[in-house]
């Protein structure tokens, strides 16, 4: 009689840990949203800067838990669907949230009711007596810089002019930059699957509190140029036509995109760089042109404005003035993005070197810049610029609304809190990469 064989246990993966770390994953962004909820019900962000401030790091709380649990939520199916849905419902808070932090928004709406007009916000600025007739008691008040004209790029202001034509308030202004942002997060969650990662690292985009607060809370308009520079990125290889015109797009919204022309123009084909040349020189060419009068907001921008600025202090220290201080930033940049170029390195490591750079010695470090950095995250997380995104938001005040207004610019001396928190973290993630290679290389030899 042939024996039985003997019975095995078959272990099956329990789903139990599974559904518990996808009950955490959304409860991480549910409570992310409930602490939007609350403070986009504060009346004025700037005028309460210190429950404000409370309620951002409340958020970053549930937002950097989330990163620091990041590998746990990685396999979890349909986990982009989450990332998106949340991304959705956060930003959605914000909406209703009157504007205070900065007024940019605005501006936005007066310059499209401008060219609506059929005016020139280039040549005229608010306060030009000939467009007293668009002041209202909404907007106007609230425009910030009066006596310059548009600064924006062309493609910003037909954006404007696009809007007001539907409808000229702030909320319509706000979703429309909600919409981009949102369309930012669906590329990022595109572009991770194309790579093979999982879409739960564009939690670092799409959940980040400065990213919400600062597009969705505030309305500044970087999502539409962002979205180009994403878009480009993404469909250089595979799509070198589209993505050129996205590159244009985005450039001609704001400047920030022509870090990643070097590298974009080795990798398209000439038809793509045609597309990309042609649309560059009349655009930018049209844009130069328009702004070369007295009231140039432009020219003002490049020639005196600063704010929050940390390296850039250290070279006019160093250099004696601001027009020689900015010149070496501008050099430093393009000695960083030649170096890259020859080295070949990859088209996104070497694009973000460049916006990092930038924003480490450029004159002018708005807390809103800081998305053009964030955008790359989920490419590769790097902690000192995540604690970054918390620290920024020093430069509206330490906790309470600054006597100056918005005027207030932040004592370099707290600046070295703000810039010195995350080069801390650099510091020591550098530490801690050293200990894990020496560890790594005594157990080869072992």
């Amino acid at each position: 009689m042939t024996a039985r064989p003997a019975l095995r246990v078959i272990e099956g993966r329990s789903g139990r840990p599974q559904m518990d770390a996808a009950l955490e994953f959304l409860g991480l962004g549910i409570g992310l949203t409930l602490v939007l909820t609350w403070l986009g019900r504060l009346p004025s962000w700037f005028h309460d800067l210190g429950r404000f401030q409370i309620l951002f790091a409340l958020a970053f709380a549930f937002y950097g838990l989330a990163l620091w649990r990041l590998d746990r939520y990685a396999r979890l199916p349909r986990v982009g669907w989450v990332v998106f849905g949340v991304a959705l419902a956060a930003r959605m808070a914000l909406v209703a949230t009157p504007p205070s932090l900065s007024l940019d928004l605005y501006r936005y709406v007066w310059e499209g009711k401008v060219l609506l007009h059929g005016m020139n916000p280039y040549h005229l600025g608010p306060a030009d007596p000939a467009l007293s007739s668009l002041r209202d008691g909404v907007i106007w008040p609230q425009v910030n810089h009066p006596e310059l004209a548009a600064i924006y790029p062309p493609l910003a202001l037909l954006s404007y002019a696009a809007l007001a034509a539907v409808s000229s308030t702030v909320i319509a202004f706000k979703l429309w930059g909600v919409l981009c942002d949102l369309a930012v997060v669906a590329v990022l969650l595109r572009w991770a699957q194309r790579r093979g990662a999982s879409p739960a690292r564009v939690i670092a985009y799409a959940w980040n509190p400065l990213v919400l607060i600062e597009y969705s809370g505030s309305g500044h308009n970087d999502p539409l140029a962002m979205l180009g520079l994403a878009v480009a990125l993404m469909l250089a290889d595979s799509r070198p036509g589209r993505s050129a015109l996205a590159f244009a797009g985005g450039a001609l919204v704001k400047l920030g995109p022509l870090v990643a022309l070097p590298f974009l123009w080795r990798r398209w084909p000439w038809g793509a760089r045609a597309v990309a040349l042609v649309a560059l020189a009349v655009g930018l060419a049209s844009y130069w042109a328009l702004t070369r009068g007295p009231e140039s907001g432009l020219t003002a921008y490049l020639g005196s404005w600063r704010n929050n600025e940390f390296g850039f202090h250290m070279l006019e220290r160093g250099l004696g003035s601001f027009a020689a201080a900015r010149a070496a930033a501008l050099a430093a940049v393009l000695m960083a993005l030649a170096w890259a170029w020859l080295r070949r390195w990859p088209l996104e490591r070497a694009t973000r070197l460049g916006i990092r750079l930038a924003l480490l010695v450029g004159p002018v470090v708005h807390p809103w810049y800081l998305g053009w950095e964030l955008m790359f995250q989920p490419l590769a997380i790097s902690a000192p610029w995540i604690v970054f995104s918390l620290t920024v938001v020093l430069n509206y005040g330490m906790l309470r609304t600054p006597l100056e207004g918005r005027s207030f610019h932040l004592p370099y001396a707290a600046r070295g809190l703000e810039y010195g928190i995350p080069l801390a973290v650099f510091g020591l993630s550098l530490v801690l990469r050293r200990v894990r290679a020496w560890r790594a290389a005594r157990a080869l030899r072992h």
